[in-house]
């Protein structure tokens, strides 16, 4: 099990998550739950963390982020999928149990039949009733048989559409719900593919990879001017943008609130700079309406960009460092601009 506090220490993370979900601007549900009992019980320090940056930019969690914060952080994936998935191979395999079983039986009998048949023959003088009922045992064998074999092939299909439902489960599990990019998890494994982890070298990573992270500029001004509903729009816009522009092969990913990232697979410093500066003059070009609202004016929605090269010798995490080192440049810059940091 996941939990195994007892009685009086999961009292006591109750009563100090109550106040902090009470708080938050995420109905008090389940998911938004298990967000503050993983938080406030110190298990999960990648949420921890997650949860105190949100704050420090938001003040408070929506719904949204909450739900992102349970998806990358908590949950693989849904509960109901994995019941339904558990339960589904649970009822082939009892089914192909007792179809077994059933044909086992039927194998006995019939051996049983062959046996005494066989002892028939050597004593009757008129064989017909004996091969009459010898050829009623082999019908009964081939007919348990044809069930056992019918089952075995439907249990074959339900084991495939269980494994395409984890399949899809686990894609969707990547995606990020509302603007339909690679999220966080998705992110992470990408770049441990590119790059390594936090240990040794990773002698694959891909010399000619680039990792641009971008921003949204201003995006807790614009959400507390226009309202939440507006902010996702503009998310949503900003990813639609990334994706036009995400080359073959490459990942486009929202990776936090307002943050986002696309990796270039095959790309020179140029070719690079160049992609990050058509995205960010595609979005400061861009007017987005409020719904319902078209005659608002609405000030420009700008990113700023920060873009280094992924290295052999490089891990994941020293790629999305210099990366966030050059989007931070770009910020303290006078945003709305495109930082390269060497590697």
């Amino acid at each position: 099990m996941r939990y195994e506090h007892s009685i009086e220490r999961s009292t006591e993370l109750l009563r100090a998550a109550l106040p902090l979900m009470s708080r938050q601007q995420s109905a008090l549900h389940p998911i938004s739950y298990a967000v503050w009992y993983e938080y406030v019980c110190g298990g999960n320090p990648s949420l921890r963390e997650a949860v105190d940056a949100q704050l420090a930019q938001h003040q408070a969690l929506d719904e949204v982020r909450t739900r992102e914060l349970f998806t990358r952080h908590i949950a693989e994936i849904d509960p109901g999928t994995a019941q339904r998935v558990s339960d589904g191979f649970s009822r082939v395999l009892t089914g192909m149990a007792e179809s077994a079983a059933l044909a086992g039986d039927q194998t006995a009998r019939f051996g049983d039949s062959l046996s005494r048949l066989s002892a028939d023959l050597l004593v009757e003088h008129d064989p017909g009733s004996t091969l009459l009922a010898l050829q009623d045992s082999t019908r009964d064998m081939q007919s348990a048989m044809a069930r056992l074999q019918q089952r075995l092939a439907e249990s074959q299909r339900e084991i495939l559409q269980l494994r395409d439902e984890v399949r899809q489960a686990r894609q969707d599990s990547l995606i990020d719900s509302l603007t339909g990019l690679a999220n966080r998890r998705a992110f992470d494994e990408r770049m441990q593919q590119w790059a390594g982890g936090d240990g040794p070298p990773h002698a694959g990573a891909d010399p000619h990879a680039f990792l641009m992270l971008a921003d949204i500029d201003h995006f807790k001004r614009v959400n507390d001017t226009y309202g939440h509903a507006f902010g996702d729009q503009v998310i949503k816009a900003v990813a639609q943008v990334l994706q036009q522009f995400m080359p073959g092969g490459g990942l486009a990913a929202r990776i936090g609130g307002e943050e986002f990232a696309l990796l270039m697979p095959a790309a020179d410093a140029q070719q690079a700079r160049d992609l990050a500066e058509q995205v960010r003059r595609r979005i400061a070009g861009s007017r987005i309406r409020r719904q319902g609202r078209a005659d608002e004016a609405i000030e420009r929605i700008t990113v700023s960009l920060g873009l280094t090269r992924c290295r052999p010798g490089d891990s994941a995490a020293a790629v999305i460092d210099r990366a966030d080192q050059a989007l931070y440049q770009s910020k303290q810059g006078g945003r709305d601009r495109v930082t390269l940091l060497a590697a």
